[in-house]
């Protein structure tokens, strides 16, 4: 087609006759968006386009997929914006974005052409290598491993956070003099229904070793807590009993302030 006006009016809008004989000389008003390349760059760009459809053809569906869910919650929690990152809408959903590939295959401890290993591959002219969703797959559970401290603690939080709610619902303040929105317990619960298995995953992913440690560290810290209060008992007693001398000389041995006990305790409640 070819390009008469361009309009001075919003939204922005291009005159152009189309120049096939079948048009017949057919004029119309259009968005420049749908104005591409010009017709000597077709060529190029169509070539960028099957490129792009082939690295993204076996890609996640939808945002609702096990997989995808999984690996958001890595490179959410887990920001490496100038080492890798991942795609996040529908055009680039699940496509990996590694920008400094040295420094992502020593934290990895794995070779560089691991993220180049699919031919679908490429590298832009700014060098960052663009690798389609199975080396997304492949590349993320390694993230995972190696930010595994974090990530469990991250999804235990959740857990907490998302059990809270399928008892209490959720409370969204507004802004202004807006009013907050509600979200029923009911509506909280079916949605973790479809994050608990990617939280799943990515406990899967950090390791039992990291698991075992964290449930181990929450359990030893629930049992520091729990003597802590019972020597803020006896301590008391003490006093109460008029045995300040002996109180102070256990306060001294516990090594940890009665008020620091008890807002742990509170935190912890």
């Amino acid at each position: 087609m070819e390009v008469l006006k361009v309009g001075t009016q919003r939204p922005l809008r291009v005159r152009v006759r189309f120049v096939a004989e079948e048009a017949e000389g057919r004029e119309e008003w259009v968005p420049p968006a749908s104005l591409r390349v010009p017709w000597d760059q077709k060529d190029v760009w169509l070539s960028r386009q099957n490129r792009w459809d082939a690295l993204t053809s076996d890609g996640p569906l939808n945002d609702e997929v096990v997989e995808f869910v999984a690996a958001s919650i890595v490179f959410e929690e887990c920001p490496m914006d100038e080492t890798v990152s991942m795609g996040w809408n529908y055009r680039e959903r699940g496509v990996l974005y590694v920008h400094d590939a040295t420094a992502l295959a020593a934290m990895l401890q794995v070779s560089e052409d691991m993220f180049a290993s699919d031919p679908r591959s490429f590298t832009d002219g700014a060098g960052t290598l663009t690798a389609p969703w199975p080396t997304t797959l492949a590349v993320t559970p390694l993230i995972a491993k190696a930010h595994a401290e974090q990530l469990v603690a991250v999804l235990a939080q959740r857990e907490e956070q998302s059990q809270r709610e399928a008892v209490y619902g959720q409370y969204l303040g507004g802004r202004g003099k807006s009013g907050g929105t509600y979200i029923s317990a009911e509506t909280c619960a079916e949605v973790d229904r479809k994050y608990k298995p990617a939280r799943d995953l990515v406990r899967n992913w950090c390791g039992t070793e990291a698991v075992d440690s964290f449930a181990e560290l929450k359990a030893l810290r629930t049992e520091v807590v729990r003597v802590g209060k019972l020597m803020e008992e006896a301590i008391r007693s003490l006093r109460d009993a008029g045995q300040v001398r002996a109180a102070d000389h256990f306060e001294r041995q516990l090594g940890v302030p009665l008020e620091l006990l008890r807002n742990a305790s509170a935190v912890r409640n």
